[in-house]
């Protein structure tokens, strides 16, 4: 099998599933209990916390500064939802780009059910639209939901220019920032970025899937402006209540420390992988290439050919590619990203995304390439 579909998920590392098995088989007390068995539990959590901690910039991770959550959807839906039930009791205006992922665009529409009113920032050609935030952000601004990276098209998006020009118009915003897709292949803190929290996830940087993380700023947590979405026991400094699951999170911080030390060496890996795929098929497809953004995510656009159709084609010949993001490749919808980077729908409808990883090789893209020139002969003269 051929594996290119490293933004749906990652292959887990023998580092992460070595502290996995150990969560499971050796240290497998709930992290709650005030006995050996939790205390030991409770190490992994720490020793977790501190190493995904440092992946943000910071030394030791004071207590809620990150919390664990079962992916990056829960940790958009806690900064958002969150922010918005600690401290907002009326509506004002909530910042979006137009082609976030599912889980920031639909808690956006459920926030427009309650009056607020939600702008879409326009990211034609893959660049945050500074000046329609310029133009159109007021005081008001209660709320700013932005990612780092499209998962899509691989678009690196300005999130320090837009922050800062939310910040001058409303200072009080709370601005939030999805930086799964980016995380551990872009080099940038929150505190880089100017953002109040930041959500990633652990399956995207090859541990098993089930945890995620939130990042929120002291300041945020001082001034008590966020309130927990999932409330019960009050686990994660009663931020996300709920056993934690310390196999999959002590997986999380194996694989957050190996990503911070190989940080470059991937990016490296990546571009050249990147650069050497792009120049066997470019001349074959369309390469949807944004203003700036990261190797690791080619967008292309088939001549006459159905992505679904050409995905099926590709994994009859054991190579995995995908028509954009895994949360909603069965809904069979156009893709929201691909016509906000300026597709038109029956281009985005035969769109491609190829993610590479530093564990891929030239030999997988030359298989790749010459399958995809093979599909192309056979798939369009069909028609």
């Amino acid at each position: 099998m051929i594996y290119f579909d490293n933004s749906a998920t990652t292959k887990p590392s023998e580092a992460s599933l070595t502290k996995m098995r150990e969560a499971l088989c050796v240290s497998f007390g709930n992290p709650g209990s005030v006995h050996l068995a939790g205390n030991d539990a409770r190490r992994l959590l720490d020793e977790a916390r501190k190493s995904v901690g440092e992946t943000f910039g910071i030394r030791r991770a004071a207590d809620g500064e990150v919390i664990f959550t079962s992916g990056g959807s829960e940790a958009n839906n806690l900064a958002m939802f969150g922010s918005i039930r600690a401290k907002v009791r009326n509506g004002g205006q909530v910042f979006i780009t137009d082609g976030e992922h599912a889980s920031v665009e639909n808690a956006a529409r459920e926030l427009e059910k309650f009056g607020f009113q939600v702008l879409r920032i326009p990211t034609v050609g893959g660049a945050l639209d500074l000046d329609f935030i310029e133009k159109n952000a007021d005081k008001g601004v209660v709320l700013a939901a932005m990612m780092l990276v499209n998962n899509e098209t691989g678009a690196l998006y300005d999130i320090k220019s837009a922050a800062e020009i939310i910040r001058e118009k409303s200072p009080k915003a709370f601005i939030h920032c999805d930086a799964v897709q980016g995380y551990l292949k872009v080099k940038c803190t929150p505190k880089s970025l100017g953002v109040d929290s930041m959500a990633v996830s652990a399956h995207k940087i090859y541990a098993p899937k089930g945890a995620g993380a939130l990042y929120v700023t002291n300041e945020v947590l001082r001034a008590k402006r966020l309130a927990p979405h999932i409330i019960g026991g009050g686990q994660e400094t009663g931020l996300r209540s709920g056993t934690e699951n310390v196999p999959a999170i002590a997986a999380f911080g194996a694989a957050a420390r190996e990503g911070m030390a190989q940080l470059e060496s991937r990016r490296k890996a990546a571009e050249e992988l990147s650069e050497y795929l792009i120049e066997k098929i470019e001349g074959t497809v369309r390469i949807n290439r944004p203003e700036k953004g990261i190797a690791n995510i080619i967008n292309i656009t088939l001549p006459q050919i159905k992505s679904e159709t050409m995905l099926n084609f590709m994994s009859q010949k054991g190579i995995c590619i995908s028509a954009g993001s895994a949360c909603s490749a069965r809904s069979h919808g156009v893709s929201r990203a691909l016509t906000a980077f300026g597709l038109s729908e029956s281009e985005a409808d035969c769109s491609v995304r190829i993610s590479l990883s530093h564990l891929n090789t030239k030999e997988e893209a030359d298989i790749f390439a010459k399958e995809l020139e093979a599909a192309i002969g056979s798939l369009v003269r069909k028609r």
